[in-house]
């Protein structure tokens, strides 16, 4: 008679590796006793619980937005007695002292802060002059408008980062209707509240100081003056300084741009022959930012007559003699030969009028005009192999560098060039960051953290809690039956273990053999765990497979005693 043995099919196989930890869990947690027990099942829960909490924690600080800006001045103790009253989750930043709410609950919280009353006080601005009515005065419309104006610049200024809140105070003077009268000039104060341990640049308070007087007609820069909450005077000199400042600044970009203009010169022409990294280059380039305006008049000595006149007057005259009013009662005499009784005037005039070269000259010098260069040049020895940079090549290098600059020796210009090994540069290389570690990333990771614990919990402590608390005792003679060991009088150890083995085998040899006998007794099959007669074959296959993996020894020698009873049959 042959016989064929069934292969157990690989579903089986898995549910046998499956029974085999169960079992070895089981018997584990057997040994221990009621007490280990209690204490390893609140250690693990406990663990759990932590974890969870310490996962939701983590998890919800990072949901949390500010109520209020910094810029909007509310009181704290009014906001957290609304949120406490309403049952709002909040929270106080350190640093800053803002109150912190859920970001989904934060509209919600704005919200009832309003219906309360509770509102940011910042600086009223524009809006005011919506309540004016018919019979408002002008000093009062002018009056609600230059506070409206003080309001709106308070408003910019505190969007500057080191500005806490500040107060814009605006003296505008009436305009006048005569214009041989010298008007008034507008002017403005500005007293700014800074937080702790930040300082105010000088560029801006320049900022402010225009803002404020581009803000207001006819005001000037200077005629604003700030301070700050401690009463230093900010503005003092803004003028001056803002001129030096800008001058300067502008005197030491154009310095910076023609020295790297210069340097690009120079490496453009390096760098073909030596390499990127083979060489270093500075300039230093003095620049004469006077300015300087001459002029100059210069006379020609070669003249030009340009006009000639000349005059000349002859007179010829003669002198009366005697008695007035006797000549008539006088004979006439005869003139003596020779005798001269008249007078002759010559006058003579000339005048010569000279036309003298002159010339007048203008001259303005450049402003930023160059004094002179102060040029370095290092070369790296090992770009020139074993025997280095000789004379000849150093000399052409530097020529080479000379002529792309515009080096002038006239001029004052300096020059030189060496050579030396290099020091070996390490470069810094930035590794890119994990992919867990990205903040998108990690937002995932924490709910799927948390997902894992809560099923862990769940599964693992939960579980198997609630299973051993509902868990019904079995019967007490069932265990007696299923644990109980013959006690035989021999006094020797391995007789009753061999004993022992064969009345278990006995036993289940005749559970096997009985079964199909009592399958229809139902209370017997209640009582040892049998699956009902009607079940399907695979059920019972199962079944068989697992009494087989619980013990093994015992259904190899029931096999073994069926096939010994069947070769004694034949």
């Amino acid at each position: 008679m042959s016989t064929t043995l069934a292969q157990p099919s690989p579903a089986i196989t898995d549910v046998s590796e499956k029974s085999d930890l169960l079992s070895t869990a089981r018997s584990k947690w057997q040994q221990f006793n009621n007490g280990d027990k209690q204490v390893l099942i609140l250690a693990i829960l406990a663990s759990v619980v932590a974890c969870v909490i310490v996962l939701l924690l983590w998890t919800a600080s990072q949901g949390y937005r500010p109520l209020y800006g910094h810029q909007e001045q509310v009181e704290t103790s009014e906001i957290i007695e609304v949120l406490e009253a309403e049952g709002i989750k909040y929270r106080l930043e350190a640093n800053t002292g803002l109150v912190l709410v859920q970001e989904d609950k934060l509209g919600k919280a704005r919200m009832v802060l309003a219906a309360r009353g509770v509102k940011a006080r910042v600086p009223s601005g524009m809006e005011s002059l919506d309540n004016s009515s018919i019979g408002t005065s002008q000093f009062m419309e002018q009056a609600k408008y230059r506070h409206s104006l003080e309001g709106e610049l308070s408003r910019t200024i505190m969007a500057l980062k080191p500005v806490r809140t500040t107060r814009v105070h605006l003296a505008i003077p009436k305009r006048t209707l005569f214009i041989r009268q010298q008007p008034e000039l507008p002017s403005a104060s500005v007293m700014l509240d800074l937080y702790a341990g930040s300082n105010i640049q000088p560029n801006q308070i320049e900022a402010i100081a225009s803002l404020v007087a581009a803000s207001v007609t006819g005001m000037t820069p200077e005629r604003v003056q700030i301070i700050d909450q401690e009463g230093n005077h900010l503005s003092s000199g803004l003028a001056m300084n803002q001129d030096i400042t800008q001058a300067r600044d502008r005197q030491l970009k154009y310095t910076q741009e023609l020295e790297q203009s210069l340097i690009s010169r120079a490496s453009s022409m390096l760098t073909p022959v030596l390499g990127q990294d083979n060489f270093q280059i500075q300039i230093s380039a003095k620049v004469n930012f006077n300015q300087v305006e001459e002029t100059r008049e210069s006379l020609d000595p070669q003249t030009v007559v340009s006009q000639e006149k000349q005059s000349s007057n002859e007179t010829n005259s003669s002198m009366a003699m005697g008695i007035p009013g006797a000549l008539s009662n006088q004979a006439p005499t005869a003139n003596a030969e020779g005798d001269d009784n008249g007078r002759r005037n010559l006058n003579q005039q000339e005048s010569r009028q000279f036309e003298v070269g002159r010339s007048v000259r203008h001259t303005r010098f450049q402003q930023m005009q160059l004094e002179n260069l102060s040029v370095s040049v290092l070369l790296n020895t090992q770009a020139a192999g074993e025997n280095g940079w000789s004379e000849a090549q150093l000399s052409q290098l530097g020529a080479m560098v000379q002529d792309a600059i515009g080096f002038t020796a006239m001029r004052g210009d300096q020059f030189s060039i060496n050579s030396f090994d290099f020091a070996p540069v390490q470069i810094a290389v930035f590794e890119p960051v994990p992919w867990w570690q990205t903040e998108g990333y990690q937002a995932y990771l924490r709910y799927f953290i948390g997902g894992i614990l809560g099923f862990g919990l769940i599964l693992f402590v939960l579980r198997p809690l609630v299973s051993h608390l509902t868990r019904t005792a079995e019967p007490k003679t069932q265990q007696d039956d299923a644990t109980s060991i013959p006690e035989l009088d021999s006094p020797s150890h391995s007789q009753l273990a061999n004993k022992e083995q064969a009345s278990d085998s006995q036993a289940l040899a005749d559970q096997l053999m009985g079964l199909d006998r009592d399958m229809s007794n139902s209370d017997w099959i209640s009582n040892q765990g049998l699956p009902p007669p009607e079940s399907p074959l695979t059920v019972k296959m199962e079944h068989l497979s697992l009494l087989a993996n619980q013990e093994p020894a015992r259904v190899a020698e029931v096999i073994a005693h069926w096939i010994g009873d069947n070769e004694n049959e034949k």
